[in-house]
């Protein structure tokens, strides 16, 4: 058996956001997408560390090497908090082996989603202009609808479970984006 394609460079990443692009555009299948091992989901992890660097280099340095040294360590404590709940949860609830099929693509979403986010966001700093905003609400929304349907569709529980697990991973990212806003003002003055 070969050994699976661990890395992470652009040729790779950009094949990985191809293939999450498909199946949000439902020209592809979850099932055989994504690598759902551990090594599948520590690469989507990686991948949205990358990703963060990406797009928070622009407003970062503007506010300096200690905002986006922040800003990359909230992700990363972010990410690893939402899959240790995940995995807790489903835990508890019977479905552990169903980990690796719903959060390595649960990832994936996030990441090019967040990778889009940024890039439109980092065009209105570039551009001063704000009506660029406007399109990152369709992108909320489609990631929205893909992240629950990979918690109903992975999980095999219904839309109530893959909602209260969407719930938590918002709760998360929005109480450590709160952490961060509060501790960029604080240094700001």
């Amino acid at each position: 058996m070969a050994k699976a394609d661990n890395r992470l460079g652009p040729g790779s990443l950009a094949g990985l956001i191809k293939n999450t692009l498909l199946v949000m555009l439902g020209r592809r299948p979850l099932a055989g997408t994504f690598r759902t091992d551990a090594d599948g989901m520590w690469q989507a992890i990686w991948a949205s560390l990358i990703f963060t660097l990406l797009v928070s280099a622009f407003p970062g340095s503007q506010s300096g090497i200690g905002f986006l040294a922040l800003y990359l360590t909230i992700q990363l404590v972010s990410v690893l908090f939402t899959v240790l709940l995940f995995a807790s949860l489903l835990n508890s609830i019977g479905l552990s082996s169903r980990l690796f099929v719903f959060v390595v693509p649960f990832l994936w979403v996030e990441n090019v989603q967040h990778l889009f986010g940024g890039l439109l966001q980092n065009l209105v700093v570039a551009t001063g202009d704000i009506t660029f905003l406007i399109l990152i609400t369709p992108l909320i929304i489609w990631s929205i609808y893909w992240l629950w349907r990979i918690g109903r569709d992975q999980l095999g529980r219904g839309g109530w479970l893959a909602t209260g697990l969407l719930f938590l991973s918002f709760v998360i990212d929005a109480g450590l984006f709160m952490f961060l806003r509060l501790r960029v003002q604080d240094s700001l003055g």
